[in-house]
């Protein structure tokens, strides 16, 4: 169940960069990239986060 709900908000996120990219004038494959690049460094960032806490404790 969690991942079909993850699944829905990673496709809506990248269909709404799309979108988005689209009325910036990019085409709606370059809004698409930018959105997954984004969304990959912000998993980055928490990942790399959580794991400096976990060896501060």
């Amino acid at each position: 169940m969690y991942f079909g709900i993850g699944f829905f908000a990673l496709l809506t996120a990248l269909l709404a960069g799309a979108a988005i990219g689209h009325l910036l004038g990019l085409s709606a494959g370059v809004g698409a990239y930018l959105t997954a690049l984004i969304l990959a460094l912000i998993g980055w960032l928490a990942g790399r986060r959580a794991r400096h806490q976990g060896h501060s404790r």
